[in-house]
């Protein structure tokens, strides 16, 4: 049976130009999602950001093809097509510094990541592998 995988990473990118000002992210609810090996599989995680004072927040990828979101999970020359959503943003834009204000609640952000393509028994059993990267600019 073929397992498809996309292992995602977060990774934190932070720019500031004062000392007087904190940003925090936290709460993560997953650090690797795994897409299931059939068409429309879906898996997601969860974030928060806590600035005082307004931030930008970019979400990309290693595979990203577009800024709506298109990319694929690969395995070597082999490639499945994904589809990525950002919740909790002002736009669901990726590659796009996206603008938010402060809150001491905090924002909470969710990535959720959809297989394109039907795996077919074409398509060679292993990992395939995605980046997905967040970095927020205060």
């Amino acid at each position: 049976k073929m397992k498809i995988f996309l292992l995602t990473l977060m990774t934190i990118s932070i720019a500031t130009s004062g000392y007087a000002h904190q940003c925090s992210m936290g709460e993560m609810s997953e650090t690797n999602m795994r897409l299931g090996s059939y068409y429309k599989s879906q898996t997601a995680t969860s974030f928060s950001v806590r600035c005082d004072q307004s931030y930008s927040i970019r979400f990309s990828s290693l595979n990203l093809n577009s800024s709506d979101g298109n990319s694929f999970v690969s395995n070597g020359k082999y490639r499945l097509r994904t589809r990525m959503s950002i919740t909790g943003a002002n736009a669901n834009l990726w590659n796009v510094p996206l603008s938010a204000q402060a809150s001491n609640q905090g924002h909470k952000y969710v990535v959720a990541v959809q297989l394109e393509d039907q795996p077919s028994i074409r398509v060679p059993a292993g990992k395939y592998r995605d980046v997905i990267f967040v970095n927020l600019m205060f």
